[in-house]
């Protein structure tokens, strides 16, 4: 099933009522209700994909050729971020990166999204133009490693702000946040 909009979906909205209605069957044969999981890098909660698509949407994701998701968990965000452009997602807990190939797999998202099991402190994530995260900690290791890098960050939920790059904007759906950071 390919699920890229077509000229019908010009908008996503079908599309991502897809993708979101995949993940919360996923959760449903799971027996969960909120995802959340610890892992030996740290806590693993994952973002609602209804809201992904709003924020993404928002910041016109389109615009960005390279999308890095830092921890991708079971990859919510990376198959989101894939309806919009070409997406990567890092995650070192093995269970949840190989959980988040299957989805791009049965979401037919080959070709623009794909996934690796590492630590993203050690990729070359200064190469994307948009990162993504859901910080379970405060950023420092993840800003150093960022030190001159001109791109946009992402950062879901209202925890940890990056000390130093430049708040852009904040959006709100409901009780979730999404804040526009940038290196430039």
């Amino acid at each position: 099933m390919n699920l890229i909009p077509s000229l019908e979906d010009r908008d996503g909205a079908k599309t991502a009522a897809r993708v979101i209605e995949y993940f919360r069957r996923r959760l449903e044969d799971w027996g969960q209700t909120h995802p959340y999981r610890l892992t030996a890098s740290g806590a693993w909660a994952a973002s609602r994909p209804e809201h992904l698509f709003s924020f993404f949407k928002s910041v016109n994701l389109s615009g960005f050729p390279l999308f890095i998701d830092l921890g991708s968990g079971d990859g919510v965000a990376c198959c989101v971020a894939g309806l919009f452009t070409r997406a990567i997602g890092i995650e070192s807990d093995l269970l949840l990166a190989s959980s988040a190939r299957g989805a791009g797999r049965d979401l037919g998202l080959s070709g623009r999204v794909d996934f690796v099991c590492a630590d993203f402190l050690t990729q070359g994530i200064q190469k994307a133009d948009c990162l993504f995260i859901y910080p379970d900690k405060p950023l420092y290791a993840l800003e150093k490693v960022l030190e001159g890098w001109t791109g946009t960050l992402l950062v879901y939920g209202p925890h940890f702000p990056p000390k130093r790059l430049s708040l852009q904007e904040k959006l709100r759906l409901g009780m979730e946040t999404m804040s526009v950071y940038s290196g430039r």
